[in-house]
């Protein structure tokens, strides 16, 4: 990956990137120079050709597949909804990342939340990719990435009356009037390339024998095919360099162009590279127990969204991939839906999370993976997992009408899962679960998080992570390294500082370190998990994070945090909460939030010392001390309530979290014995003893085990 990535800027320095991708306009890309001979040159003879010799793709030439009421009729989250959507598209207007509709006409070259601008006259190589007049990258890119060619290729599929045809070949022309080959940001990234004509390819294969598809615009589309085909040609050792989605995608764009248009002389290259590319970065980068290799759960979306692709036309062409990666791929669904809420399709917001979504094909919201997880069991079972909904619209588009009938096999609900190889860990209880995150890395981290806790209650997510919020905040630096640090999740912060150092925009170093001690289910029911992380574990800390997460009865939560070391340290253990109603009690370390499902109470103790600070943060925004934000969709940034829990001491150290809905699980204080202490819990009538081994590194467990006591007991009674 070094020789590659290094071989990619030598290029640029010597100027053979810039050669390679000299601009030139749409219309010297002509059917001559780039099909192979016998190929119709005039526009009306090359689209009666293409008329004549379709190949067979995801339902038929100029006839999208038609939206059944079951599916159409569903709950429907998406905002704004597809009609509005397409009122928007008709004011030369879009949507940003799903939610957030652009206030004035389209600039393909312009931000316009904040005035920033890319070049339009350089080639893209010679454009940095991040310069405090241009702004965030991303923001610049969604547009391009086509989502409104979906939305007017759905339109009609969802009985929607309107001049389609014409409202799609204005965005289309926009955009390539905007955006002449090479020229520009837009150029700039294969993957947004592959993104982009996916969904123009959609878009333009619904709408193929609408008035507006004219013989010209059928060699329109295939010279954007072209230029789109040989940028990532010529470009895709970089996203190999990446070892993430963008090969993936990159590749996914070579066969879906590959297998469109045949006629082009670099048709067959193209395919080779793309199959050769798919197939060996997917068994790369998804580990055996369906995770990825990214930490990302949208972006193990993205790399499902392209795979699936990729596998389905290798099937359409007759020429379907090798078995072992539709099992991967299924292993990748059993993760995403053990990871999922399932009355609601979503996840934590765990990870790198751009807004990235290369197929949108329902209204199901941004946030709802249902969609791509009950697609890609299909792909592989020819079965479905959730019964009829508005998820069941992406069957439609890839597979046809007769998914949406197929045999529904409904799974166990989601458990209490290990996938130890990519670090994740499940607890599960009848209405409340958690995700914790512990793993030593060997791919990039993207953000410092070692050992997080998500929790959810009733399909909320009370304790969540912050998100990603933008990646690029010109001016505003601690915005930007907030969301990706420590201090953004729900884990413990030694002495103020990381435990890794942010090297780079998407890079941290030295890599984290973690391990599982234990996972699995004790007597009573109780299923707990513990393990540690080792990024305090050198000069100047000298400090292992250990940390167990019990899950009691009724929904009840103890999460239990030991640091391990000498000396005196600022410790800082801080819970992001769902945004709701709040009453934060320092005297009695409690905070209550009213939550519309019904009321969490967190109670935090510590011991040997005694806490010096309880407190509750929501949206502070100053200068080197932000905190208490959450960012649910790329750009957007919402206040919510943070707890924050502050401990000034020796090491070792102890502190206990509960979590319980209805009323406060009392923490009572520890009572020491010779190899282990015991806890009192009191939840209105019923108590426990919790018994923890003493503060040592050498100890085997922490959680010893949990026992019911009678209602009055007092803890020196048991």
């Amino acid at each position: 990956m070094v020789w590659l990535r290094a071989g990619v800027y030598l290029g640029r320095m010597l100027g053979t990137t810039a050669r390679t991708f000299r601009p030139r306009p749409w219309e010297r890309i002509d059917l001559a120079t780039i099909a192979r001979r016998g190929t119709p040159a005039s526009p009306a003879e090359y689209a009666q050709f293409k008329r004549e010799h379709a190949p067979e793709f995801l339902f038929p030439l100029g006839r999208p597949p038609e939206v059944p009421p079951g599916i159409r009729d569903g709950r429907l989250e998406r905002q704004p909804p597809l009609r509005e959507r397409l009122g928007l598209l008709a004011q030369d207007r879009c949507v940003y990342f799903f939610r957030r509709p652009s206030p004035t006409a389209i600039d393909w070259h312009a931000n316009p939340f904040d005035g920033r601008r890319s070049a339009s006259e350089a080639t893209w190589c010679r454009i940095p990719d991040y310069l405090p007049g241009q702004g965030d990258p991303r923001t610049l890119w969604e547009p391009s990435r086509a989502a409104w060619a979906i939305d007017v290729a759905r339109a009609r599929a969802h009985g929607l009356e309107g001049d389609w045809g014409p409202l799609f070949w204005r965005w289309v022309n926009s955009w390539m009037t905007a955006c002449p080959p090479f020229l520009g940001f837009q150029w700039k990234c294969g993957q947004e390339s592959s993104v982009r004509f996916i969904a123009i390819a959609l878009g333009f294969w619904s709408l193929a024998y609408d008035r507006a598809t004219t013989p010209e615009r059928w060699v329109q589309f295939a010279r954007l095919a072209w230029a789109t085909g040989y940028r990532v040609q010529h470009h895709i050792k970089y996203a190999l360099s990446q070892k993430n989605n963008h090969a993936l995608s990159e590749a996914c764009g070579l066969l879906l162009i590959s297998h469109l248009f045949p006629e082009l002389r670099a048709s067959a290259d193209w395919h080779a590279l793309g199959r050769r590319v798919l197939g060996r970065e997917l068994r790369r980068q998804v580990y055996s127990d369906g995770s990825y290799l990214q930490h990302s759960m949208n972006y193990h979306r993205v790399m499902l969204h392209t795979s699936l692709l990729g596998l389905r036309l290798g099937e359409l062409s007759g020429k379907p991939f090798e078995p072992d990666l539709y099992d991967r791929l299924q292993r990748c669904a059993y993760f995403v839906y053990q990871m999922m809420e399932p009355d609601t399709g979503r996840l934590p917001n765990y990870g790198n999370n751009d807004g990235a979504y290369v197929m949108p094909l329902s209204e199901c919201d941004f946030a709802d993976f249902r969609p791509v997880v009950q697609a890609v069991y299909y792909l592989s079972q020819r079965r479905r997992l959730f019964p009829t909904g508005p998820w069941d619209e992406d069957l439609l588009w890839l597979f046809g009408s007769e998914a949406c009938v197929a045999e529904v096999v409904p799974p166990e609900p989601p458990a209490s899962t290990a996938f130890e190889v990519g670090g994740y860990y499940t607890l599960r209880r009848e209405q409340s679960w958690a995700m914790i995150r512990c793993h030593t890395y060997r791919d990039r981290p993207g953000q410092c998080d070692p050992v997080h806790v998500d929790l959810w209650w009733r399909g909320q997510n009370v304790l969540q992570d912050c998100g990603t919020y933008q990646y690029y905040l010109p001016g505003r630096p601690d915005v930007e390294h907030y969301f990706k640090s420590v201090a953004a999740h729900n884990t413990v912060t030694v002495d103020g500082v990381d435990p890794a150092n942010h090297v780079s925009r998407f890079l941290w170093f030295p890599w984290l370190r973690a391990r599982k001690r234990h996972f699995g289910q004790a007597a009573g029911a109780t299923w707990w998990f513990e393990g540690e992380h080792y990024g305090y574990d050198r000069a100047p800390w000298g400090v292992v994070h250990r940390r167990t997460v019990i899950s009691l009865a009724d929904d009840l939560w103890v999460v239990v945090d030991d640091l391990l070391g000498s000396g005196r340290h600022e410790l800082i253990l801080r819970w992001h909460m769902m945004d709701a109603p709040y009453e934060a009690e320092a005297g009695r370390s409690c905070l209550r939030l009213q939550t519309p499902a019904g009321d969490v109470f967190l109670s935090v103790t510590g011991c040997p010392a005694e806490l010096v600070r309880f407190e509750a943060v929501r949206g502070r925004d100053e200068p080197g001390r932000v905190q208490g934000f959450a960012a649910p969709y790329y750009g957007e940034r919402l206040p919510i309530p943070t707890l924050e829990v502050t401990c000034r001491c020796p090491l070792p150290q102890r502190i206990v979290t509960a979590v319980s809905p209805v009323e406060p699980l009392v923490v009572r204080a520890a009572e020491p014995g010779t190899e282990s202490e015991r806890w009192g819990l009191v939840w209105g009538d019923r108590r426990w003893i919790v018994e923890l081994a003493r503060l040592q590194r050498v100890a085997p467990r922490t959680f010893l085990g949990c026992a019911a006591a009678a209602s009055g007991s007092k803890l020196t009674d048991l």
